[in-house]
């Protein structure tokens, strides 16, 4: 009965090891898992440039393109890309009475970004994302404020050094009307030492808390910089106890040092428009 049951079996184990090979076949290959910080936080619809705009948001960059309603399939234009690394500030941007200070309409976001103007150049822009819904504008607000906020590079706290002396007494009026703005923008608070006189700084420097700020601003020429330097050079060595007279292997400063050129010389650095929202510190 075994002998007679041989050939039927053959051709059950035959079909086995052929299920086997189609159970163990490779299987296609899956899509690669998006890139870390590309997977949308928010997909919603702003006007952007009066064109009504698909905006998709990530942690890692905020992209738009305008819908095409007369396309056959619907569709969108051409893709526009904004870095959240390159943005400094984001705002609710409102409508109010000449004098009213809070509240008002609620138009949209305006989203405050660094420009490459020029190679170690920068300027700033802004976009609009236009649209009346308050719940709408809030969520997007929200997520926006949160990816800047998890930026720990960024300065929240500066003490900046003016000198009125610099670039034809021009510095003073360099500092309150194009850069004190853009740090109010970015909620960077100061503390802002207007120099009297030689040595001014390096003196405010030696008695200065330097752990309550996350760096220090000179806005001068070339003898402000160079004294703004020496100064944290002389804090480091001082807070670590070393003597300041023969110093071989100085202790690094505890805080980087910006440098906004406002000067006659200004071969020690580039302009730098904004120089602190990218983190781009001429540290000594």
């Amino acid at each position: 009965m075994l002998g007679a049951a041989g050939p039927f079996l053959r051709p059950q184990r035959r079909a086995g090891a052929e299920e086997r090979r189609r159970r163990v076949a490779p299987l296609a290959a899956s899509p690669p898992p998006a890139e870390r910080g590309e997977e949308p936080l928010l997909r919603g619809i702003f006007e952007i440039g009066k064109r009504s705009c698909d905006v998709v948001l990530s942690a890692r960059r905020l992209r738009w393109s305008p819908i095409v309603p007369e396309s056959p399939a619907g569709g969108t234009g051409r893709e526009e890309i904004v870095e959240m690394k390159d943005v400094f500030s984001v705002k609710l941007k409102r409508r109010r009475f000449v004098g009213q200070k809070k509240g008002g309409t609620l138009l949209g976001i305006t989203i405050f970004k660094c420009l490459h103007k020029e190679e170690n150049k920068l300027t700033d822009c802004a976009v609009h994302l236009n649209n009346l819904s308050e719940d709408h504008c809030n969520s997007w607000f929200r997520h926006l404020k949160e990816i800047l906020n998890g930026f720990q590079n960024r300065p929240k706290s500066l003490k900046v050094f003016v000198n009125p002396s610099s670039h034809k007494r021009e510095a003073t009026h360099v500092y309150y009307e194009k850069v004190a703005p853009l740090f109010k923008l970015a909620d960077i608070k100061t503390d802002v030492t207007v120099t009297e006189y030689e040595g001014h700084a390096l003196s405010v420097l030696k008695e200065c808390e330097l752990q309550a700020f996350d760096g220090v601003v000179c806005v001068g020429g070339d003898g402000s910089v160079s004294e703004v330097a020496h100064g944290l050079l002389l804090k480091a060595q001082i807070d670590a106890g070393k003597g300041t007279d023969y110093i071989p292997a100085p202790v690094r400063a505890s805080v980087p040092l910006g440098v906004i050129p406002a000067g006659e010389a200004k071969q020690y650095c580039y302009i730098l428009s904004v120089i602190c929202f990218k983190s781009l510190w001429h540290v000594l």
